[in-house]
């Protein structure tokens, strides 16, 4: 007799499973489409189009969703700004007895956003203020009805997949374009706290790679990381991707509690290609070498002025043995020898702008190169900047003001052996058309020098010794050493 019961019991579990699935194998749910479309512009204002097929899954069970676009209406006639080529989730069946949702994964494939920035400072998505407003308030009285009616509590999910996501960032007045491809992210062991709000309650594992990263010149490609994420902090312990051409290895913060992102990068720099570096700062690989280093860097993530503005740390690298391609350092620096260039023109602007076309054809070797920085809210102090050839060495202070792109007062000197300065110049103005103001005394004796050194010295005493001051004070103690 409990025989009988006993499978009495599973064959009716068993036909009710059966009819479920037939049931719900039967209904159309692309006539529920247009109800869909509807809950989401109430309840956000956005508008939501689903030009694929609402299709069941039994095995999982779950739903599948194609084609979807999102648009703001009040933007460019409501160009959509988020393409999903396909939403998958699926959920387990025995907790819905219970008023349970369990969802084993969330998988959106071929993710496309686009975020675009007005001129006037307004993003494609943001909604009218008095919109917003009204949106906000009809959402909470959606919510307090459907808490009194006693709905499911907070979806439990196991799994975010993103597999093929592509995000498009625009700033038309800067006309400036950031492109983010080929996201693959898997969000796992998803735990939720309902004592903490908002994403301070969310726990998780995840792992990501990202193809390209491409910012106007500048591009860093096979990026992947590992990281945990806590109380809106996701720390990345293993971090690794390539720029110029050199893969770096490091760590990462991700603070995402507040507004704007803010984001701490440590990184061991290590044979880092100056042929690429020279490549995208001076627009052709004239430099030729490597360079080992390290930097520690913060900013908030946002538009490239935000970077730019928030931006503080350290970098350093140092290099041995560096080539410069076309230029005759040497030759540059005693200038004032040559009788097709007037000692006021001695520019030492060269460096940045390329224009010293008279010396092209002969290389140079640096024997010693070291750039530490350090960065404060956009102003780039130049700690210990500077550089020694085979017979000369230049040394730089000052400031860069990165946010507005300009020099802030910066100096460089041809050095003694003392770290005294031989010749000096200063250099103002914008990174694109770099000013030069001159030293007089300074371009006198850098002639005095350079006329010694074609002449027959009279003792065996070096001709920079003669115009050396015993009083001076140091413009540079760091630790590039004259030569």
């Amino acid at each position: 007799m409990f025989q009988k019961l006993v499978l009495s019991v599973v064959l009716f579990c068993a036909l009710s499973v059966v009819s479920f699935f037939l049931i719900m194998k039967v209904i159309d749910f692309n006539e529920y489409k247009p109800k869909i479309q509807k809950i989401i512009k109430e309840s956000t204002g956005y508008e939501l189009t689903i030009l694929g097929d609402i299709v069941l899954s039994l095995s999982p069970v779950g739903v599948s969703i194609s084609d979807i676009e999102v648009s703001n209406p009040y933007y460019k006639e409501g160009i959509p700004f988020v393409k999903l080529g396909n939403f998958d989730v699926a959920v387990e069946i025995a907790p819905l007895f219970h008023k349970e949702v369990k969802v084993k994964h969330i998988a959106l494939e071929n993710l496309n956003v686009l975020i675009e920035k007005t001129k006037e400072g307004k993003y494609n998505f943001e909604m009218p203020a008095s919109k917003k407003s009204e949106e906000k308030l009809k959402e909470e009285q959606t919510l307090s009805l459907s808490e009194s009616d006693g709905i499911f509590p907070l979806v439990n999910v196991t799994q975010i997949k993103f597999s093929d996501a592509n995000i498009e960032y625009k700033d038309e007045k800067n006309r400036k374009i950031l492109n983010v491809e080929k996201i693959n992210l898997n969000l796992n062991d998803i735990n939720y706290d309902p004592s903490k709000n908002k994403l301070y309650s969310v726990i998780l594992k995840a792992n990501a790679k990202i193809g390209n990263v491409k910012y106007d010149a500048l591009h860093a490609k096979d990026i992947e990381m590992a990281f945990d994420m806590k109380e809106a902090i996701a720390n990345i312990e293993s971090l690794r991707y390539t720029i110029f051409d050199t893969v770096i290895n490091g760590s990462a913060k991700v603070d995402i509690s507040g507004k704007l992102p803010k984001i701490v990068l440590k990184n061991k720099i290590v044979d880092l290609k100056l042929s690429q570096v020279s490549k995208y700062f001076l627009g052709s690989e004239i430099v030729n070498g490597t360079a080992n280093g390290d930097c520690k860097l913060a900013f908030a993530l946002g538009d490239m002025y935000t970077i730019k503005s928030t931006l503080n740390g350290t970098v350093q690298l140092t290099g041995e043995d560096i080539e410069v391609k076309g230029y005759d350092i040497d030759k540059i620096l005693l200038a004032a020898n040559n009788d097709k260039v007037a000692p006021e023109r001695l520019n030492f602007a060269f460096l940045l702008t390329d224009s010293w076309d008279i010396y092209k054809g002969n290389n140079s070797i640096l024997k010693q190169v070291n750039t530490k920085l350090d960065i404060g809210y956009s102003e780039v102090q130049l700690s210990d900047v500077a550089m020694s050839t085979a017979k000369n060495r230049v040394a730089f202070k000052g400031a860069l003001q990165i946010s507005e792109d300009k020099f802030l007062d910066v100096k460089v000197a041809l050095l003694d052996t003392k770290g005294c300065p031989i010749f000096a110049q200063t250099i103002l103005g914008s990174f694109l058309k770099p000013i030069a103001q001159h030293n007089e005394v300074a371009i006198n004796a850098i002639s005095s020098m350079a006329l010694s050194l074609v002449k027959e010295p009279k003792t065996d005493e070096p001709a920079q010794a003669k115009i050396q001051n015993d009083t001076c004070i140091p413009f540079y103690e760091g630790l590039v050493k004259q030569p």
